[in-house]
């Protein structure tokens, strides 16, 4: 059982390594800054603001843009840093527009908040019939988040459900991505 646990994580290992020699040829997103945990000190929830404080600020090297995660999943990004806390527009904001891809289809849309609890998708290319199925990540496009973190489900109203609970949120990731210098 050990030796097949340790082939198990050579072959991780492998991949991860070949995964990032393939993220530097496409010219992808590569993580850079460790994951930084905020806590939540004021939730912003108004019927037009959909944003939260967080306790950590430029002394913590936060920066605007940076992407605000509860686990593996998107749930906002820096948009104002001041000293020691900074503001966190959420997916759901109504001034939220976020570049995301479809799967298992591969379809190029962009996610708006709606200022509730769900997103709607705003954009796509030419008509097409939504399976329920659909997983929504983003894609990468715009520069503004690394493609493939997980958002939400698209429902039978051709809404997103959040994979996070926006107004249960206690803690949360803030991690910048950043093309890797040549």
């Amino acid at each position: 059982k050990v030796k097949l646990l340790e082939g198990k994580n050579y072959n991780q290992s492998y991949l991860v390594s070949e995964n990032k020699k393939l993220r530097k040829l496409i010219d992808e997103y590569i993580i850079y800054s460790d994951d930084l945990v905020a806590k939540v000190l004021l939730d912003k929830d108004s019927p037009f603001l959909k944003s939260l404080i967080v306790n950590k600020g430029s002394k913590d090297n936060i920066k605007i843009g940076m992407a605000v995660l509860d686990g593996p999943y998107l749930v906002g990004k820096i948009v104002e840093v001041n000293y020691a806390t900074s503001r966190v527009l959420l997916i759901s904001d109504l001034n939220s527009k976020i570049p995301v891809i479809l799967e298992p289809d591969n379809i190029l849309s962009i996610m708006s908040g709606t200022g509730k609890k769900r997103g709607k998708i705003q954009h796509f290319e030419n008509d097409y019939d939504f399976d329920n199925k659909q997983v929504i990540y983003t894609s990468g496009s715009g520069g503004i988040f690394k493609s493939g973190i997980p958002i939400g489900l698209l429902n039978e109203d051709n809404r997103i459900d959040f994979f996070s609970n926006l107004s249960q949120l206690t803690f949360v990731k803030l991690i910048s991505f950043e093309r890797e210098i040549k």
